[in-house]
């Protein structure tokens, strides 16, 4: 067992744990704000926290001045803090997110070190900080890292309640427990005590031990966790009369028995999220299986198995599936994986040490694949033609230097060059450090593309106090952040899609927009009125395709401001 404070015990695994810390952090925040808001997940969750300081309504989200009930609003909460600490940005609208993953490597290390030592602990953190999912993850405006962070902390206090021989300290672990599952459902609703619930239930119904559940341990986690949801609750359902009802009937309920959203995909959807998120540490996933097998019925490797099989078996009955649902899995996974790697690495004997070589050669491929289609565009699918293609030609050189490195990488580990392990662990995050700085660069590149920015840029100088800002027949999610607006921009509509902004809710419930401010929502019919009689300076943003509805409709010829890709701002002046 590790000390109290679950710090490594000797001086050189202090070192070891303070120096990953340091490449932790750095990973994690270095170019955080490089790239642009992506749309919509990203352009939207940014844009309701800014309105919250906005309205200063801190109960109820907004999005365009309107009520947005789809969600939770614990991460706005985070997001407003950064705004107000750092100002509003990039960085600071993903620094949540940011901070959340920095957590989850922090339990997963502490969780790991105390029951399979250092090197394991070592490698489970490397292992999770570098698939590409959660590092992907770690970097976006979204509610599902903060939700992992709280799903890990939930489930290891709980193992940790269990486990300890301090009767004293059990009360503070479920306290821990208890409030870890209230702030994941402040954060994302009731998948917050759903998910870390049903994996404890399943942990003592496999181990046929309900020792767990006395009346102390309800009272006290029930006591704390009801101190946490009720006060939400009862705010946001006086401030919004049947908010409470629509989140929990649903956008939760609904969601996952029919497909409302329609989001559905195969029963083996996420067997492939598995695969590509995990990327590169998938390729020891085989292995990690064969090892876990003859373990199952051990304690920890049975919380572990329950940890990663529950949810995945739980989402794919959903008829809503994506790819981000199962991010929770991964601090197990990322365990499970380590304790294979680990055991590869520390035989300079083993047959299987040439495995090692498996990442760096599926990356030599991927990188040389992209470095050859910048220069014929032709053998590059539709979806990423652009973003390769517009990197500059010091980032290609980069990508050359980084092909030879990972050639060396593949070769040396492939003929087992490297036979301590911590030769192996620091060349894996020398490696991983370089394959990341060229992600991070590829999704800035990418974002310009994918985000509302580059237009808010070229239309901001026609922009004047006066002007209505309008949106025809189209909504960009993170154009009302960049623009930094003080008043609702108009959306024009059917009247009759089942989505409006991106929002069922909005087009279902049509609600009213935030007190003092005019209607939001306008049918085709109302906007032509107002475009004809032109009583106020507009500015409209649409696509090319609906300019000819907007003239046969309007009948007023439009003046042409600018344009980006498909996108026009015109003017009624």
């Amino acid at each position: 067992m590790q000390p109290k404070d679950n710090l490594p015990a000797t001086t050189t695994e202090r070192y070891w744990f303070w120096a990953l810390a340091a490449f932790c952090c750095f990973m994690v925040f270095q170019n955080l704000g490089a790239a642009h808001l992506f749309e919509p997940d990203e352009g939207r969750n940014a844009e309701r926290a800014r309105e919250l300081l906005l309205l200063n309504n801190w109960a109820i989200p907004h999005e365009n001045f309107l009520p947005a009930l789809d969600k939770t609003i614990f991460l706005y909460w985070l997001i407003a803090i950064a705004y107000k600490c750092f100002g509003v940005s990039e960085w600071s609208a993903r620094l949540p997110s940011a901070l959340a993953a920095l957590g989850c490597l922090l339990l997963v290390y502490r969780f790991a070190c105390d029951r399979w030592g250092n090197w394991v602990a070592l490698w489970s953190t490397l292992i999770l900080l570098t698939n590409i999912q959660f590092f992907f993850y770690s970097r976006l405006v979204i509610f599902d890292m903060t939700l992992a962070f709280f799903t890990t902390l939930a489930l290891i206090e709980y193992h940790q309640a269990l486990e300890t021989g301090d009767p004293r300290a059990r009360p503070r672990h479920i306290a821990l427990m208890s409030a870890a599952m209230g702030l994941a459902t402040l954060v994302k609703g009731p998948i917050g005590v759903v998910l870390p619930g049903m994996i404890i239930f399943f942990y003592m119904l496999f181990r046929r031990d309900w020792s767990f559940l006395t009346w102390r341990n309800l009272l006290l986690g029930g006591l704390v966790f009801c101190a946490i949801v009720a006060p939400w609750a009862w705010w946001t359902e006086t401030r919004h009369a049947g908010y409470l009802r629509y989140f929990f009937l649903e956008e939760n309920f609904l969601r996952f028995l029919t497909p409302h959203f329609r989001r559905t995909e195969p029963w083996y959807y996420y067997i492939l999220v598995v695969a590509c998120g995990f990327f590169p540490w998938s390729l020891f996933l085989p292995f990690a299986v064969k090892d876990s097998w003859s373990k199952t019925l051990a304690k920890e490797n049975l919380f572990l198995i329950l940890w990663i099989v529950v949810p995945i078996l739980f989402f794919s009955a959903s008829n809503s599936k994506l790819p981000h649902y199962i991010l929770p899995i991964f601090p197990a996974l990322s365990i499970i994986t380590a304790r294979s790697i680990k055991a590869i690495s520390a035989d300079p004997a083993s047959k299987r040490l040439w495995t090692l070589s498996l990442p760096w050669l599926v990356w030599l491929f991927l990188i040389g694949y992209f470095v050859i289609g910048a220069h014929w565009p032709s053998l590059l699918p539709q979806e990423i033609r652009e973003t390769i293609t517009q990197m500059s030609s010091f980032q290609r050189s980069v990508n050359v230097v980084l092909i030879f490195v990972l050639a060396l990488y593949t070769f040396g580990a492939g003929r087992c060059l490297w036979k301590k392990q911590r030769t192996i662990y620091l060349s894996h995050c020398l490696g991983m450090a370089l394959v990341l700085l060229f992600i991070t660069v590829t999704l800035a590149a990418a974002s310009q593309t994918r985000s509302a920015k580059t237009l808010a840029e070229h239309a901001s100088p026609y922009i004047r106090p006066q002007d209505q800002l309008v949106f025809y027949d189209v909504y960009l999610n993170g154009l009302p952040f960049y623009l930094r607006v003080g008043r609702p921009i108009w959306v024009i509509w059917s009247g009759r899609s089942k989505i409006i902004m991106q929002n069922i809710y909005v087009a279902q419930k049509q609600p009213a927009p935030a007190p003092g401010y005019g209607p939001v929502l306008f049918t085709f019919e109302e906007f032509a009125k107002e475009w004809k009689e032109a009583k106020q300076p507009l500015l409209v943003f649409l696509k090319q395709r609906h300019l000819s509805r907007l003239l046969r409709q309007g009948g007023v010829i439009p003046r042409e401001l600018t344009r980006v890709g498909e996108f026009i701002l015109v003017g009624n002046y």
